[in-house]
């Protein structure tokens, strides 16, 4: 049984984590909400890939094609940033750009990443239209991960500071959970019927619920599961127990910094093993219980 138990306190754990990296989440679509972070990445993306220093009204005129414009309201130079589109898509971009540079007159001088990138694609295009803005995409798309690398750094970053501060408020000490799991059969079995429930719906993959919903869903699930955080009883002024409480949240906060996703899968993970694990020590258990193997018949 102790195999079983120790994978039970991990489910226990996992499950902590994925609801807390959830609340993250929302959160973090919350501050997304207010302050279109995105959509000033995604500006800044466009205007190093056309040459931010040189583009001179290229990027202007750029969001003010048809193809772009329809993605926001208003013109580029007087729309408030935030508001401008946080995804344009490479077809749009790639459609959008060859024509304002076709469009161009001999007076007109373009930026120098334009003037460059394009003549190198239309060598290797010879002619074909498609080959160029397949060319173009491609250029776009692979400055468009750069983009999100940057917004990926700059989230994971804000769900670290509210998986902190959740951890805090919450007093989600990860270290005292796991002793309480350790001792209390009855939780274990509690975030075991949690953690079978949730491996067959990916909460991760709900675009659906708004994010103040997916806050109260995941609270609601904590105080469901009886999982044991808040303050209430809780006392200072141990050094050692809170020397341990606060290492508790430091480790909460990381473990929700790696996100939902990743807590969601290891579970997934984890609830495969303890499929395996369960039937044999069952098994185990009945062949220890069953006396005819050892038995002796009397004559």
């Amino acid at each position: 049984m102790f195999g079983s138990n120790v994978i039970d306190i991990a489910i226990g754990l996992v499950s902590l984590f994925l609801l807390l990296s959830l609340i993250a989440s929302a959160v973090n679509e919350l501050i997304e909400g207010v302050f279109k972070k995105r959509a000033q990445a995604l500006e800044k993306g466009i205007k190093e890939l056309v040459g931010s220093v040189d583009a001179g009204d290229f990027v202007s005129k750029l969001y003010d094609h048809g193809l772009i414009n329809s993605l926001f309201r208003g013109k580029y130079e007087t729309t408030v940033k935030k508001k401008l589109p946080s995804y344009i898509p490479s077809r749009n971009f790639a459609l959008a750009l060859i024509d304002l540079v076709k469009g161009a007159s001999a007076a007109q001088t373009l930026p120098a990443n334009i003037t460059s990138a394009l003549a190198a694609f239309e060598r290797v295009a010879a002619g074909d239209a498609e080959k160029l803005q397949k060319s173009v995409e491609d250029w776009y798309n692979s400055a468009m991960d750069r983009v999100s690398g940057w917004y990926k750094r700059r989230s994971q970053f804000i769900v670290l500071v509210v998986g902190l501060i959740l951890a805090v408020v919450s007093n989600a000490d990860c270290i005292g959970y796991a002793k309480r799991l350790s001792k209390d059969a009855s939780l274990r079995q509690s975030v075991v019927a949690y953690a079978e429930a949730a491996a067959k719906n990916d909460p991760t993959k709900d675009t659906t619920t708004s994010a103040p919903d997916k806050i109260k869903a995941a609270i609601s699930e904590l105080n469901g599961i009886g999982i044991p955080i808040g303050w209430k009883g809780v006392t200072w002024g141990d050094g050692p127990a809170d020397f341990e409480r606060v290492m508790g949240w430091l480790l909460t906060a990381l473990a929700v910094s790696l996100g939902a996703p990743f807590w969601f899968d290891m579970l997934n993970r984890i609830m495969v093993i303890r499929s395996t694990v369960k039937p044999d020590e069952k098994s185990g258990e009945e062949k220890a219980k069953d006396p005819s193997a050892d038995a002796t018949p009397r004559k």
